[in-house]
């Protein structure tokens, strides 16, 4: 479909789930018309011509908000949500699911491994699930802290050991 200057108006036109209501004056960053649209949901809004002929905007913004199989990003019998794509690193990462960390987290009491805190409510809610490199036998979970300092000695005991007696000087 043309969209420069031999852009014909396409109002009436329906894509996706937006019907062009009216071409408008105004233009996207790329010279392309901006169109006043109807959503199939009811909700109106200015939308660039471009943006629904190659398919980035499909609605008002109303299929983000669906939820089971009405979702766009329904797969595998469930929503793509962060849940499910944190689910998904576990099983490939770690051979881990839900009901196997929360086993572990339970058997630890709900804490780290090494020093017994407890996850802070902010933005990472979860232990790290620390596991040998070279094996990739799961050993625990450990927090943010504890996990990176494991990372830092390069899971060598002989190195950790160095220190231990360095401190204890």
């Amino acid at each position: 479909m043309p969209q420069g200057r031999f852009h014909q108006d396409q109002s009436g036109t329906k894509i996706a789930m937006l019907t062009l209501l009216e071409k408008t004056d105004m233009r996207t960053k790329n010279g392309s018309f901006k169109y006043r649209v109807m959503c199939d949901c009811g909700t109106e809004k200015i939308v660039g011509f471009s943006q629904m002929t190659n398919g980035r905007t499909q609605s008002c913004g109303c299929l983000q908000s669906r939820k089971g199989e009405d979702s766009p990003a329904y797969k595998h019998g469930r929503s793509q949500t962060k849940e499910y794509d944190l689910e998904l690193h576990m099983k490939r990462s770690y051979g881990l699911d839900f009901a196997e960390y929360n086993k572990m987290l339970e058997k630890q009491n709900g804490v780290c491994a090494i020093c017994s805190s407890i996850p802070p409510d902010n933005h990472k809610k979860r232990l790290n699930i620390d596991h040998c490199h070279t094996t990739g036998r799961v050993r625990g979970l450990l927090c943010d802290a504890c996990n990176r300092a494991l990372g830092l000695f390069k899971d060598s005991p002989d190195l950790m050991l160095k220190a231990i007696s360095y401190l204890a000087r």
